[in-house]
């Protein structure tokens, strides 16, 4: 039964590699927004590259003046990486480093008290 479900699961993502249990620590950097990512909507959350091969542009509109909590969740929703943004401005872009971390599919949250978006992100 455990066989069948973990096959099932690797199937569901594209043929995901093996699971850690230990994750190694994401590194984060912040630069200025780039005025080419920036989304046409009020509200928006942009994930780039992606597919990506570790390095990851999280592009953050419309959200100014609030607390977001930002996650990065693996497969099984198991938390990766997860950090408190207080200083957004209108446009916002946080850079991650995601490249320690096993190929396969990847979600992006971000959450604040009355808001929730959430992207799908591939490393390869």
């Amino acid at each position: 039964m455990m066989r069948l479900l973990r096959t099932l699961l690797l199937i569901i993502v594209f043929g995901v590699g093996p699971m850690h249990s230990s994750f190694p620590q994401a590194k984060a950097l912040s630069i200025p927004s780039a005025a080419s990512a920036r989304p046409a909507e009020d509200k928006a959350v942009v994930v780039y590259p992606n597919p990506s091969t570790g390095i990851v542009h999280i592009a953050i509109n419309g959200f100014e003046g609030r607390k977001m909590e930002l996650r990065i969740l693996n497969v099984i929703g198991s938390v990766i990486y997860r950090e408190t943004l207080t200083e957004l401005n209108d446009r916002y872009t946080k850079t991650l480093d995601l490249s320690k971390f096993a190929t396969g599919l990847y979600y992006v949250k971000l959450e604040s008290e009355n808001a929730s978006e959430m992207r799908k992100l591939v490393i390869r």
